[in-house]
């Protein structure tokens, strides 16, 4: 049975880093969507209006992101079918 606990040692490596690309996404959101609103600063002379706005609504899109992902994790756990249907077959 040691196959089966490396198994699930690696399986937990897996899922850790897919939370680890999750962090990454929150700052690339935060550059992309704060850049954008920053270079249009630039050029409509409203610093820092559409800089903080673009970091809000980048932010509260990566939660919503983080909401649906976490819920749809858990709740492929509760169904033990990965999520994949409710019924035998």
């Amino acid at each position: 049975m040691p196959h089966d606990d490396d198994n699930r040692f690696a399986r937990g490596f897996g899922q850790g880093y897919e939370y680890v690309a999750v962090g990454f996404q929150l700052a690339a959101v935060i550059l992309i969507f704060g850049g954008l609103g920053w270079l249009l600063d630039g050029r409509l002379h409203t610093r820092p209006l559409f800089a903080i706005l673009g970091f809000l609504v980048g932010t509260v899109g990566w939660f919503v992101s983080l909401y649906y992902r976490v819920k749809r994790d858990t709740d492929g756990g509760k169904t033990g079918g990965g999520g994949r249907g409710k019924g035998k077959g």
